[in-house]
């Protein structure tokens, strides 16, 4: 590699820079020697190696030998990622489930402190009306988009148990 020419590096204040504003305010920092390590490369997948097709042999006890795959041939491999991904897929319903009960409760807190759409009034509000109004849309607010939420949350495990039931085996 060609080394290359390095610009005078300054210091002023926390700011680092080659081209300061105020030259006299900024400490020039002394040169140094750039040192570029070269990363290693990621190692390819197993998936992405080809895997041999084994041979079949015509020898009576040969094919139940061939259908008993150890535990690390390419086959059992393969369903390990199938079984990583049911192991998600339910974490994630459980966590789904867990936020829906989150926002109904949260949903349930809302209406019954909304009242019906006449909640009670604080101590600042009994002189300025405006506030209790500013208050009670905001309380409409809360509840619209907890129910958007609750919504959206029941679509998401809707969908989440279709995929489920879409694999074939």
């Amino acid at each position: 590699m060609a080394a290359q020419a390095q610009q005078a590096v300054y210091r002023c204040g926390q700011e680092y820079t080659n081209a300061p504003r105020e030259p006299g305010l900024c400490e020039p920092l002394a040169q140094q020697a750039i040192t570029v390590i070269n990363g290693t490369r990621p190692a390819p997948s197993p998936a992405a190696a080809p895997t041999a097709v084994p041979a079949r042999s015509t020898k009576p006890g040969a094919a139940e030998a061939a259908s008993a795959d150890p535990p690390d041939t390419p086959a059992v491999a393969a369903r390990t990622p199938d079984v990583q991904q049911s192991e998600r897929d339910a974490q994630a319903r459980t966590i789904l489930t867990q936020e829906l009960d989150k926002a109904r409760a949260q949903l349930a807190q809302l209406l019954q402190s909304f009242n019906q759409g006449e909640p009670e009034k604080w101590a600042a509000e009994t002189r300025n009306h405006q506030k209790y109004l500013d208050r009670v849309a905001e309380m409409k607010a809360a509840i619209e988009r907890t129910e958007r939420d609750i919504d959206s949350l029941q679509r998401e495990l809707v969908r989440r148990t279709v995929q489920t039931s879409r694999r074939t085996p």
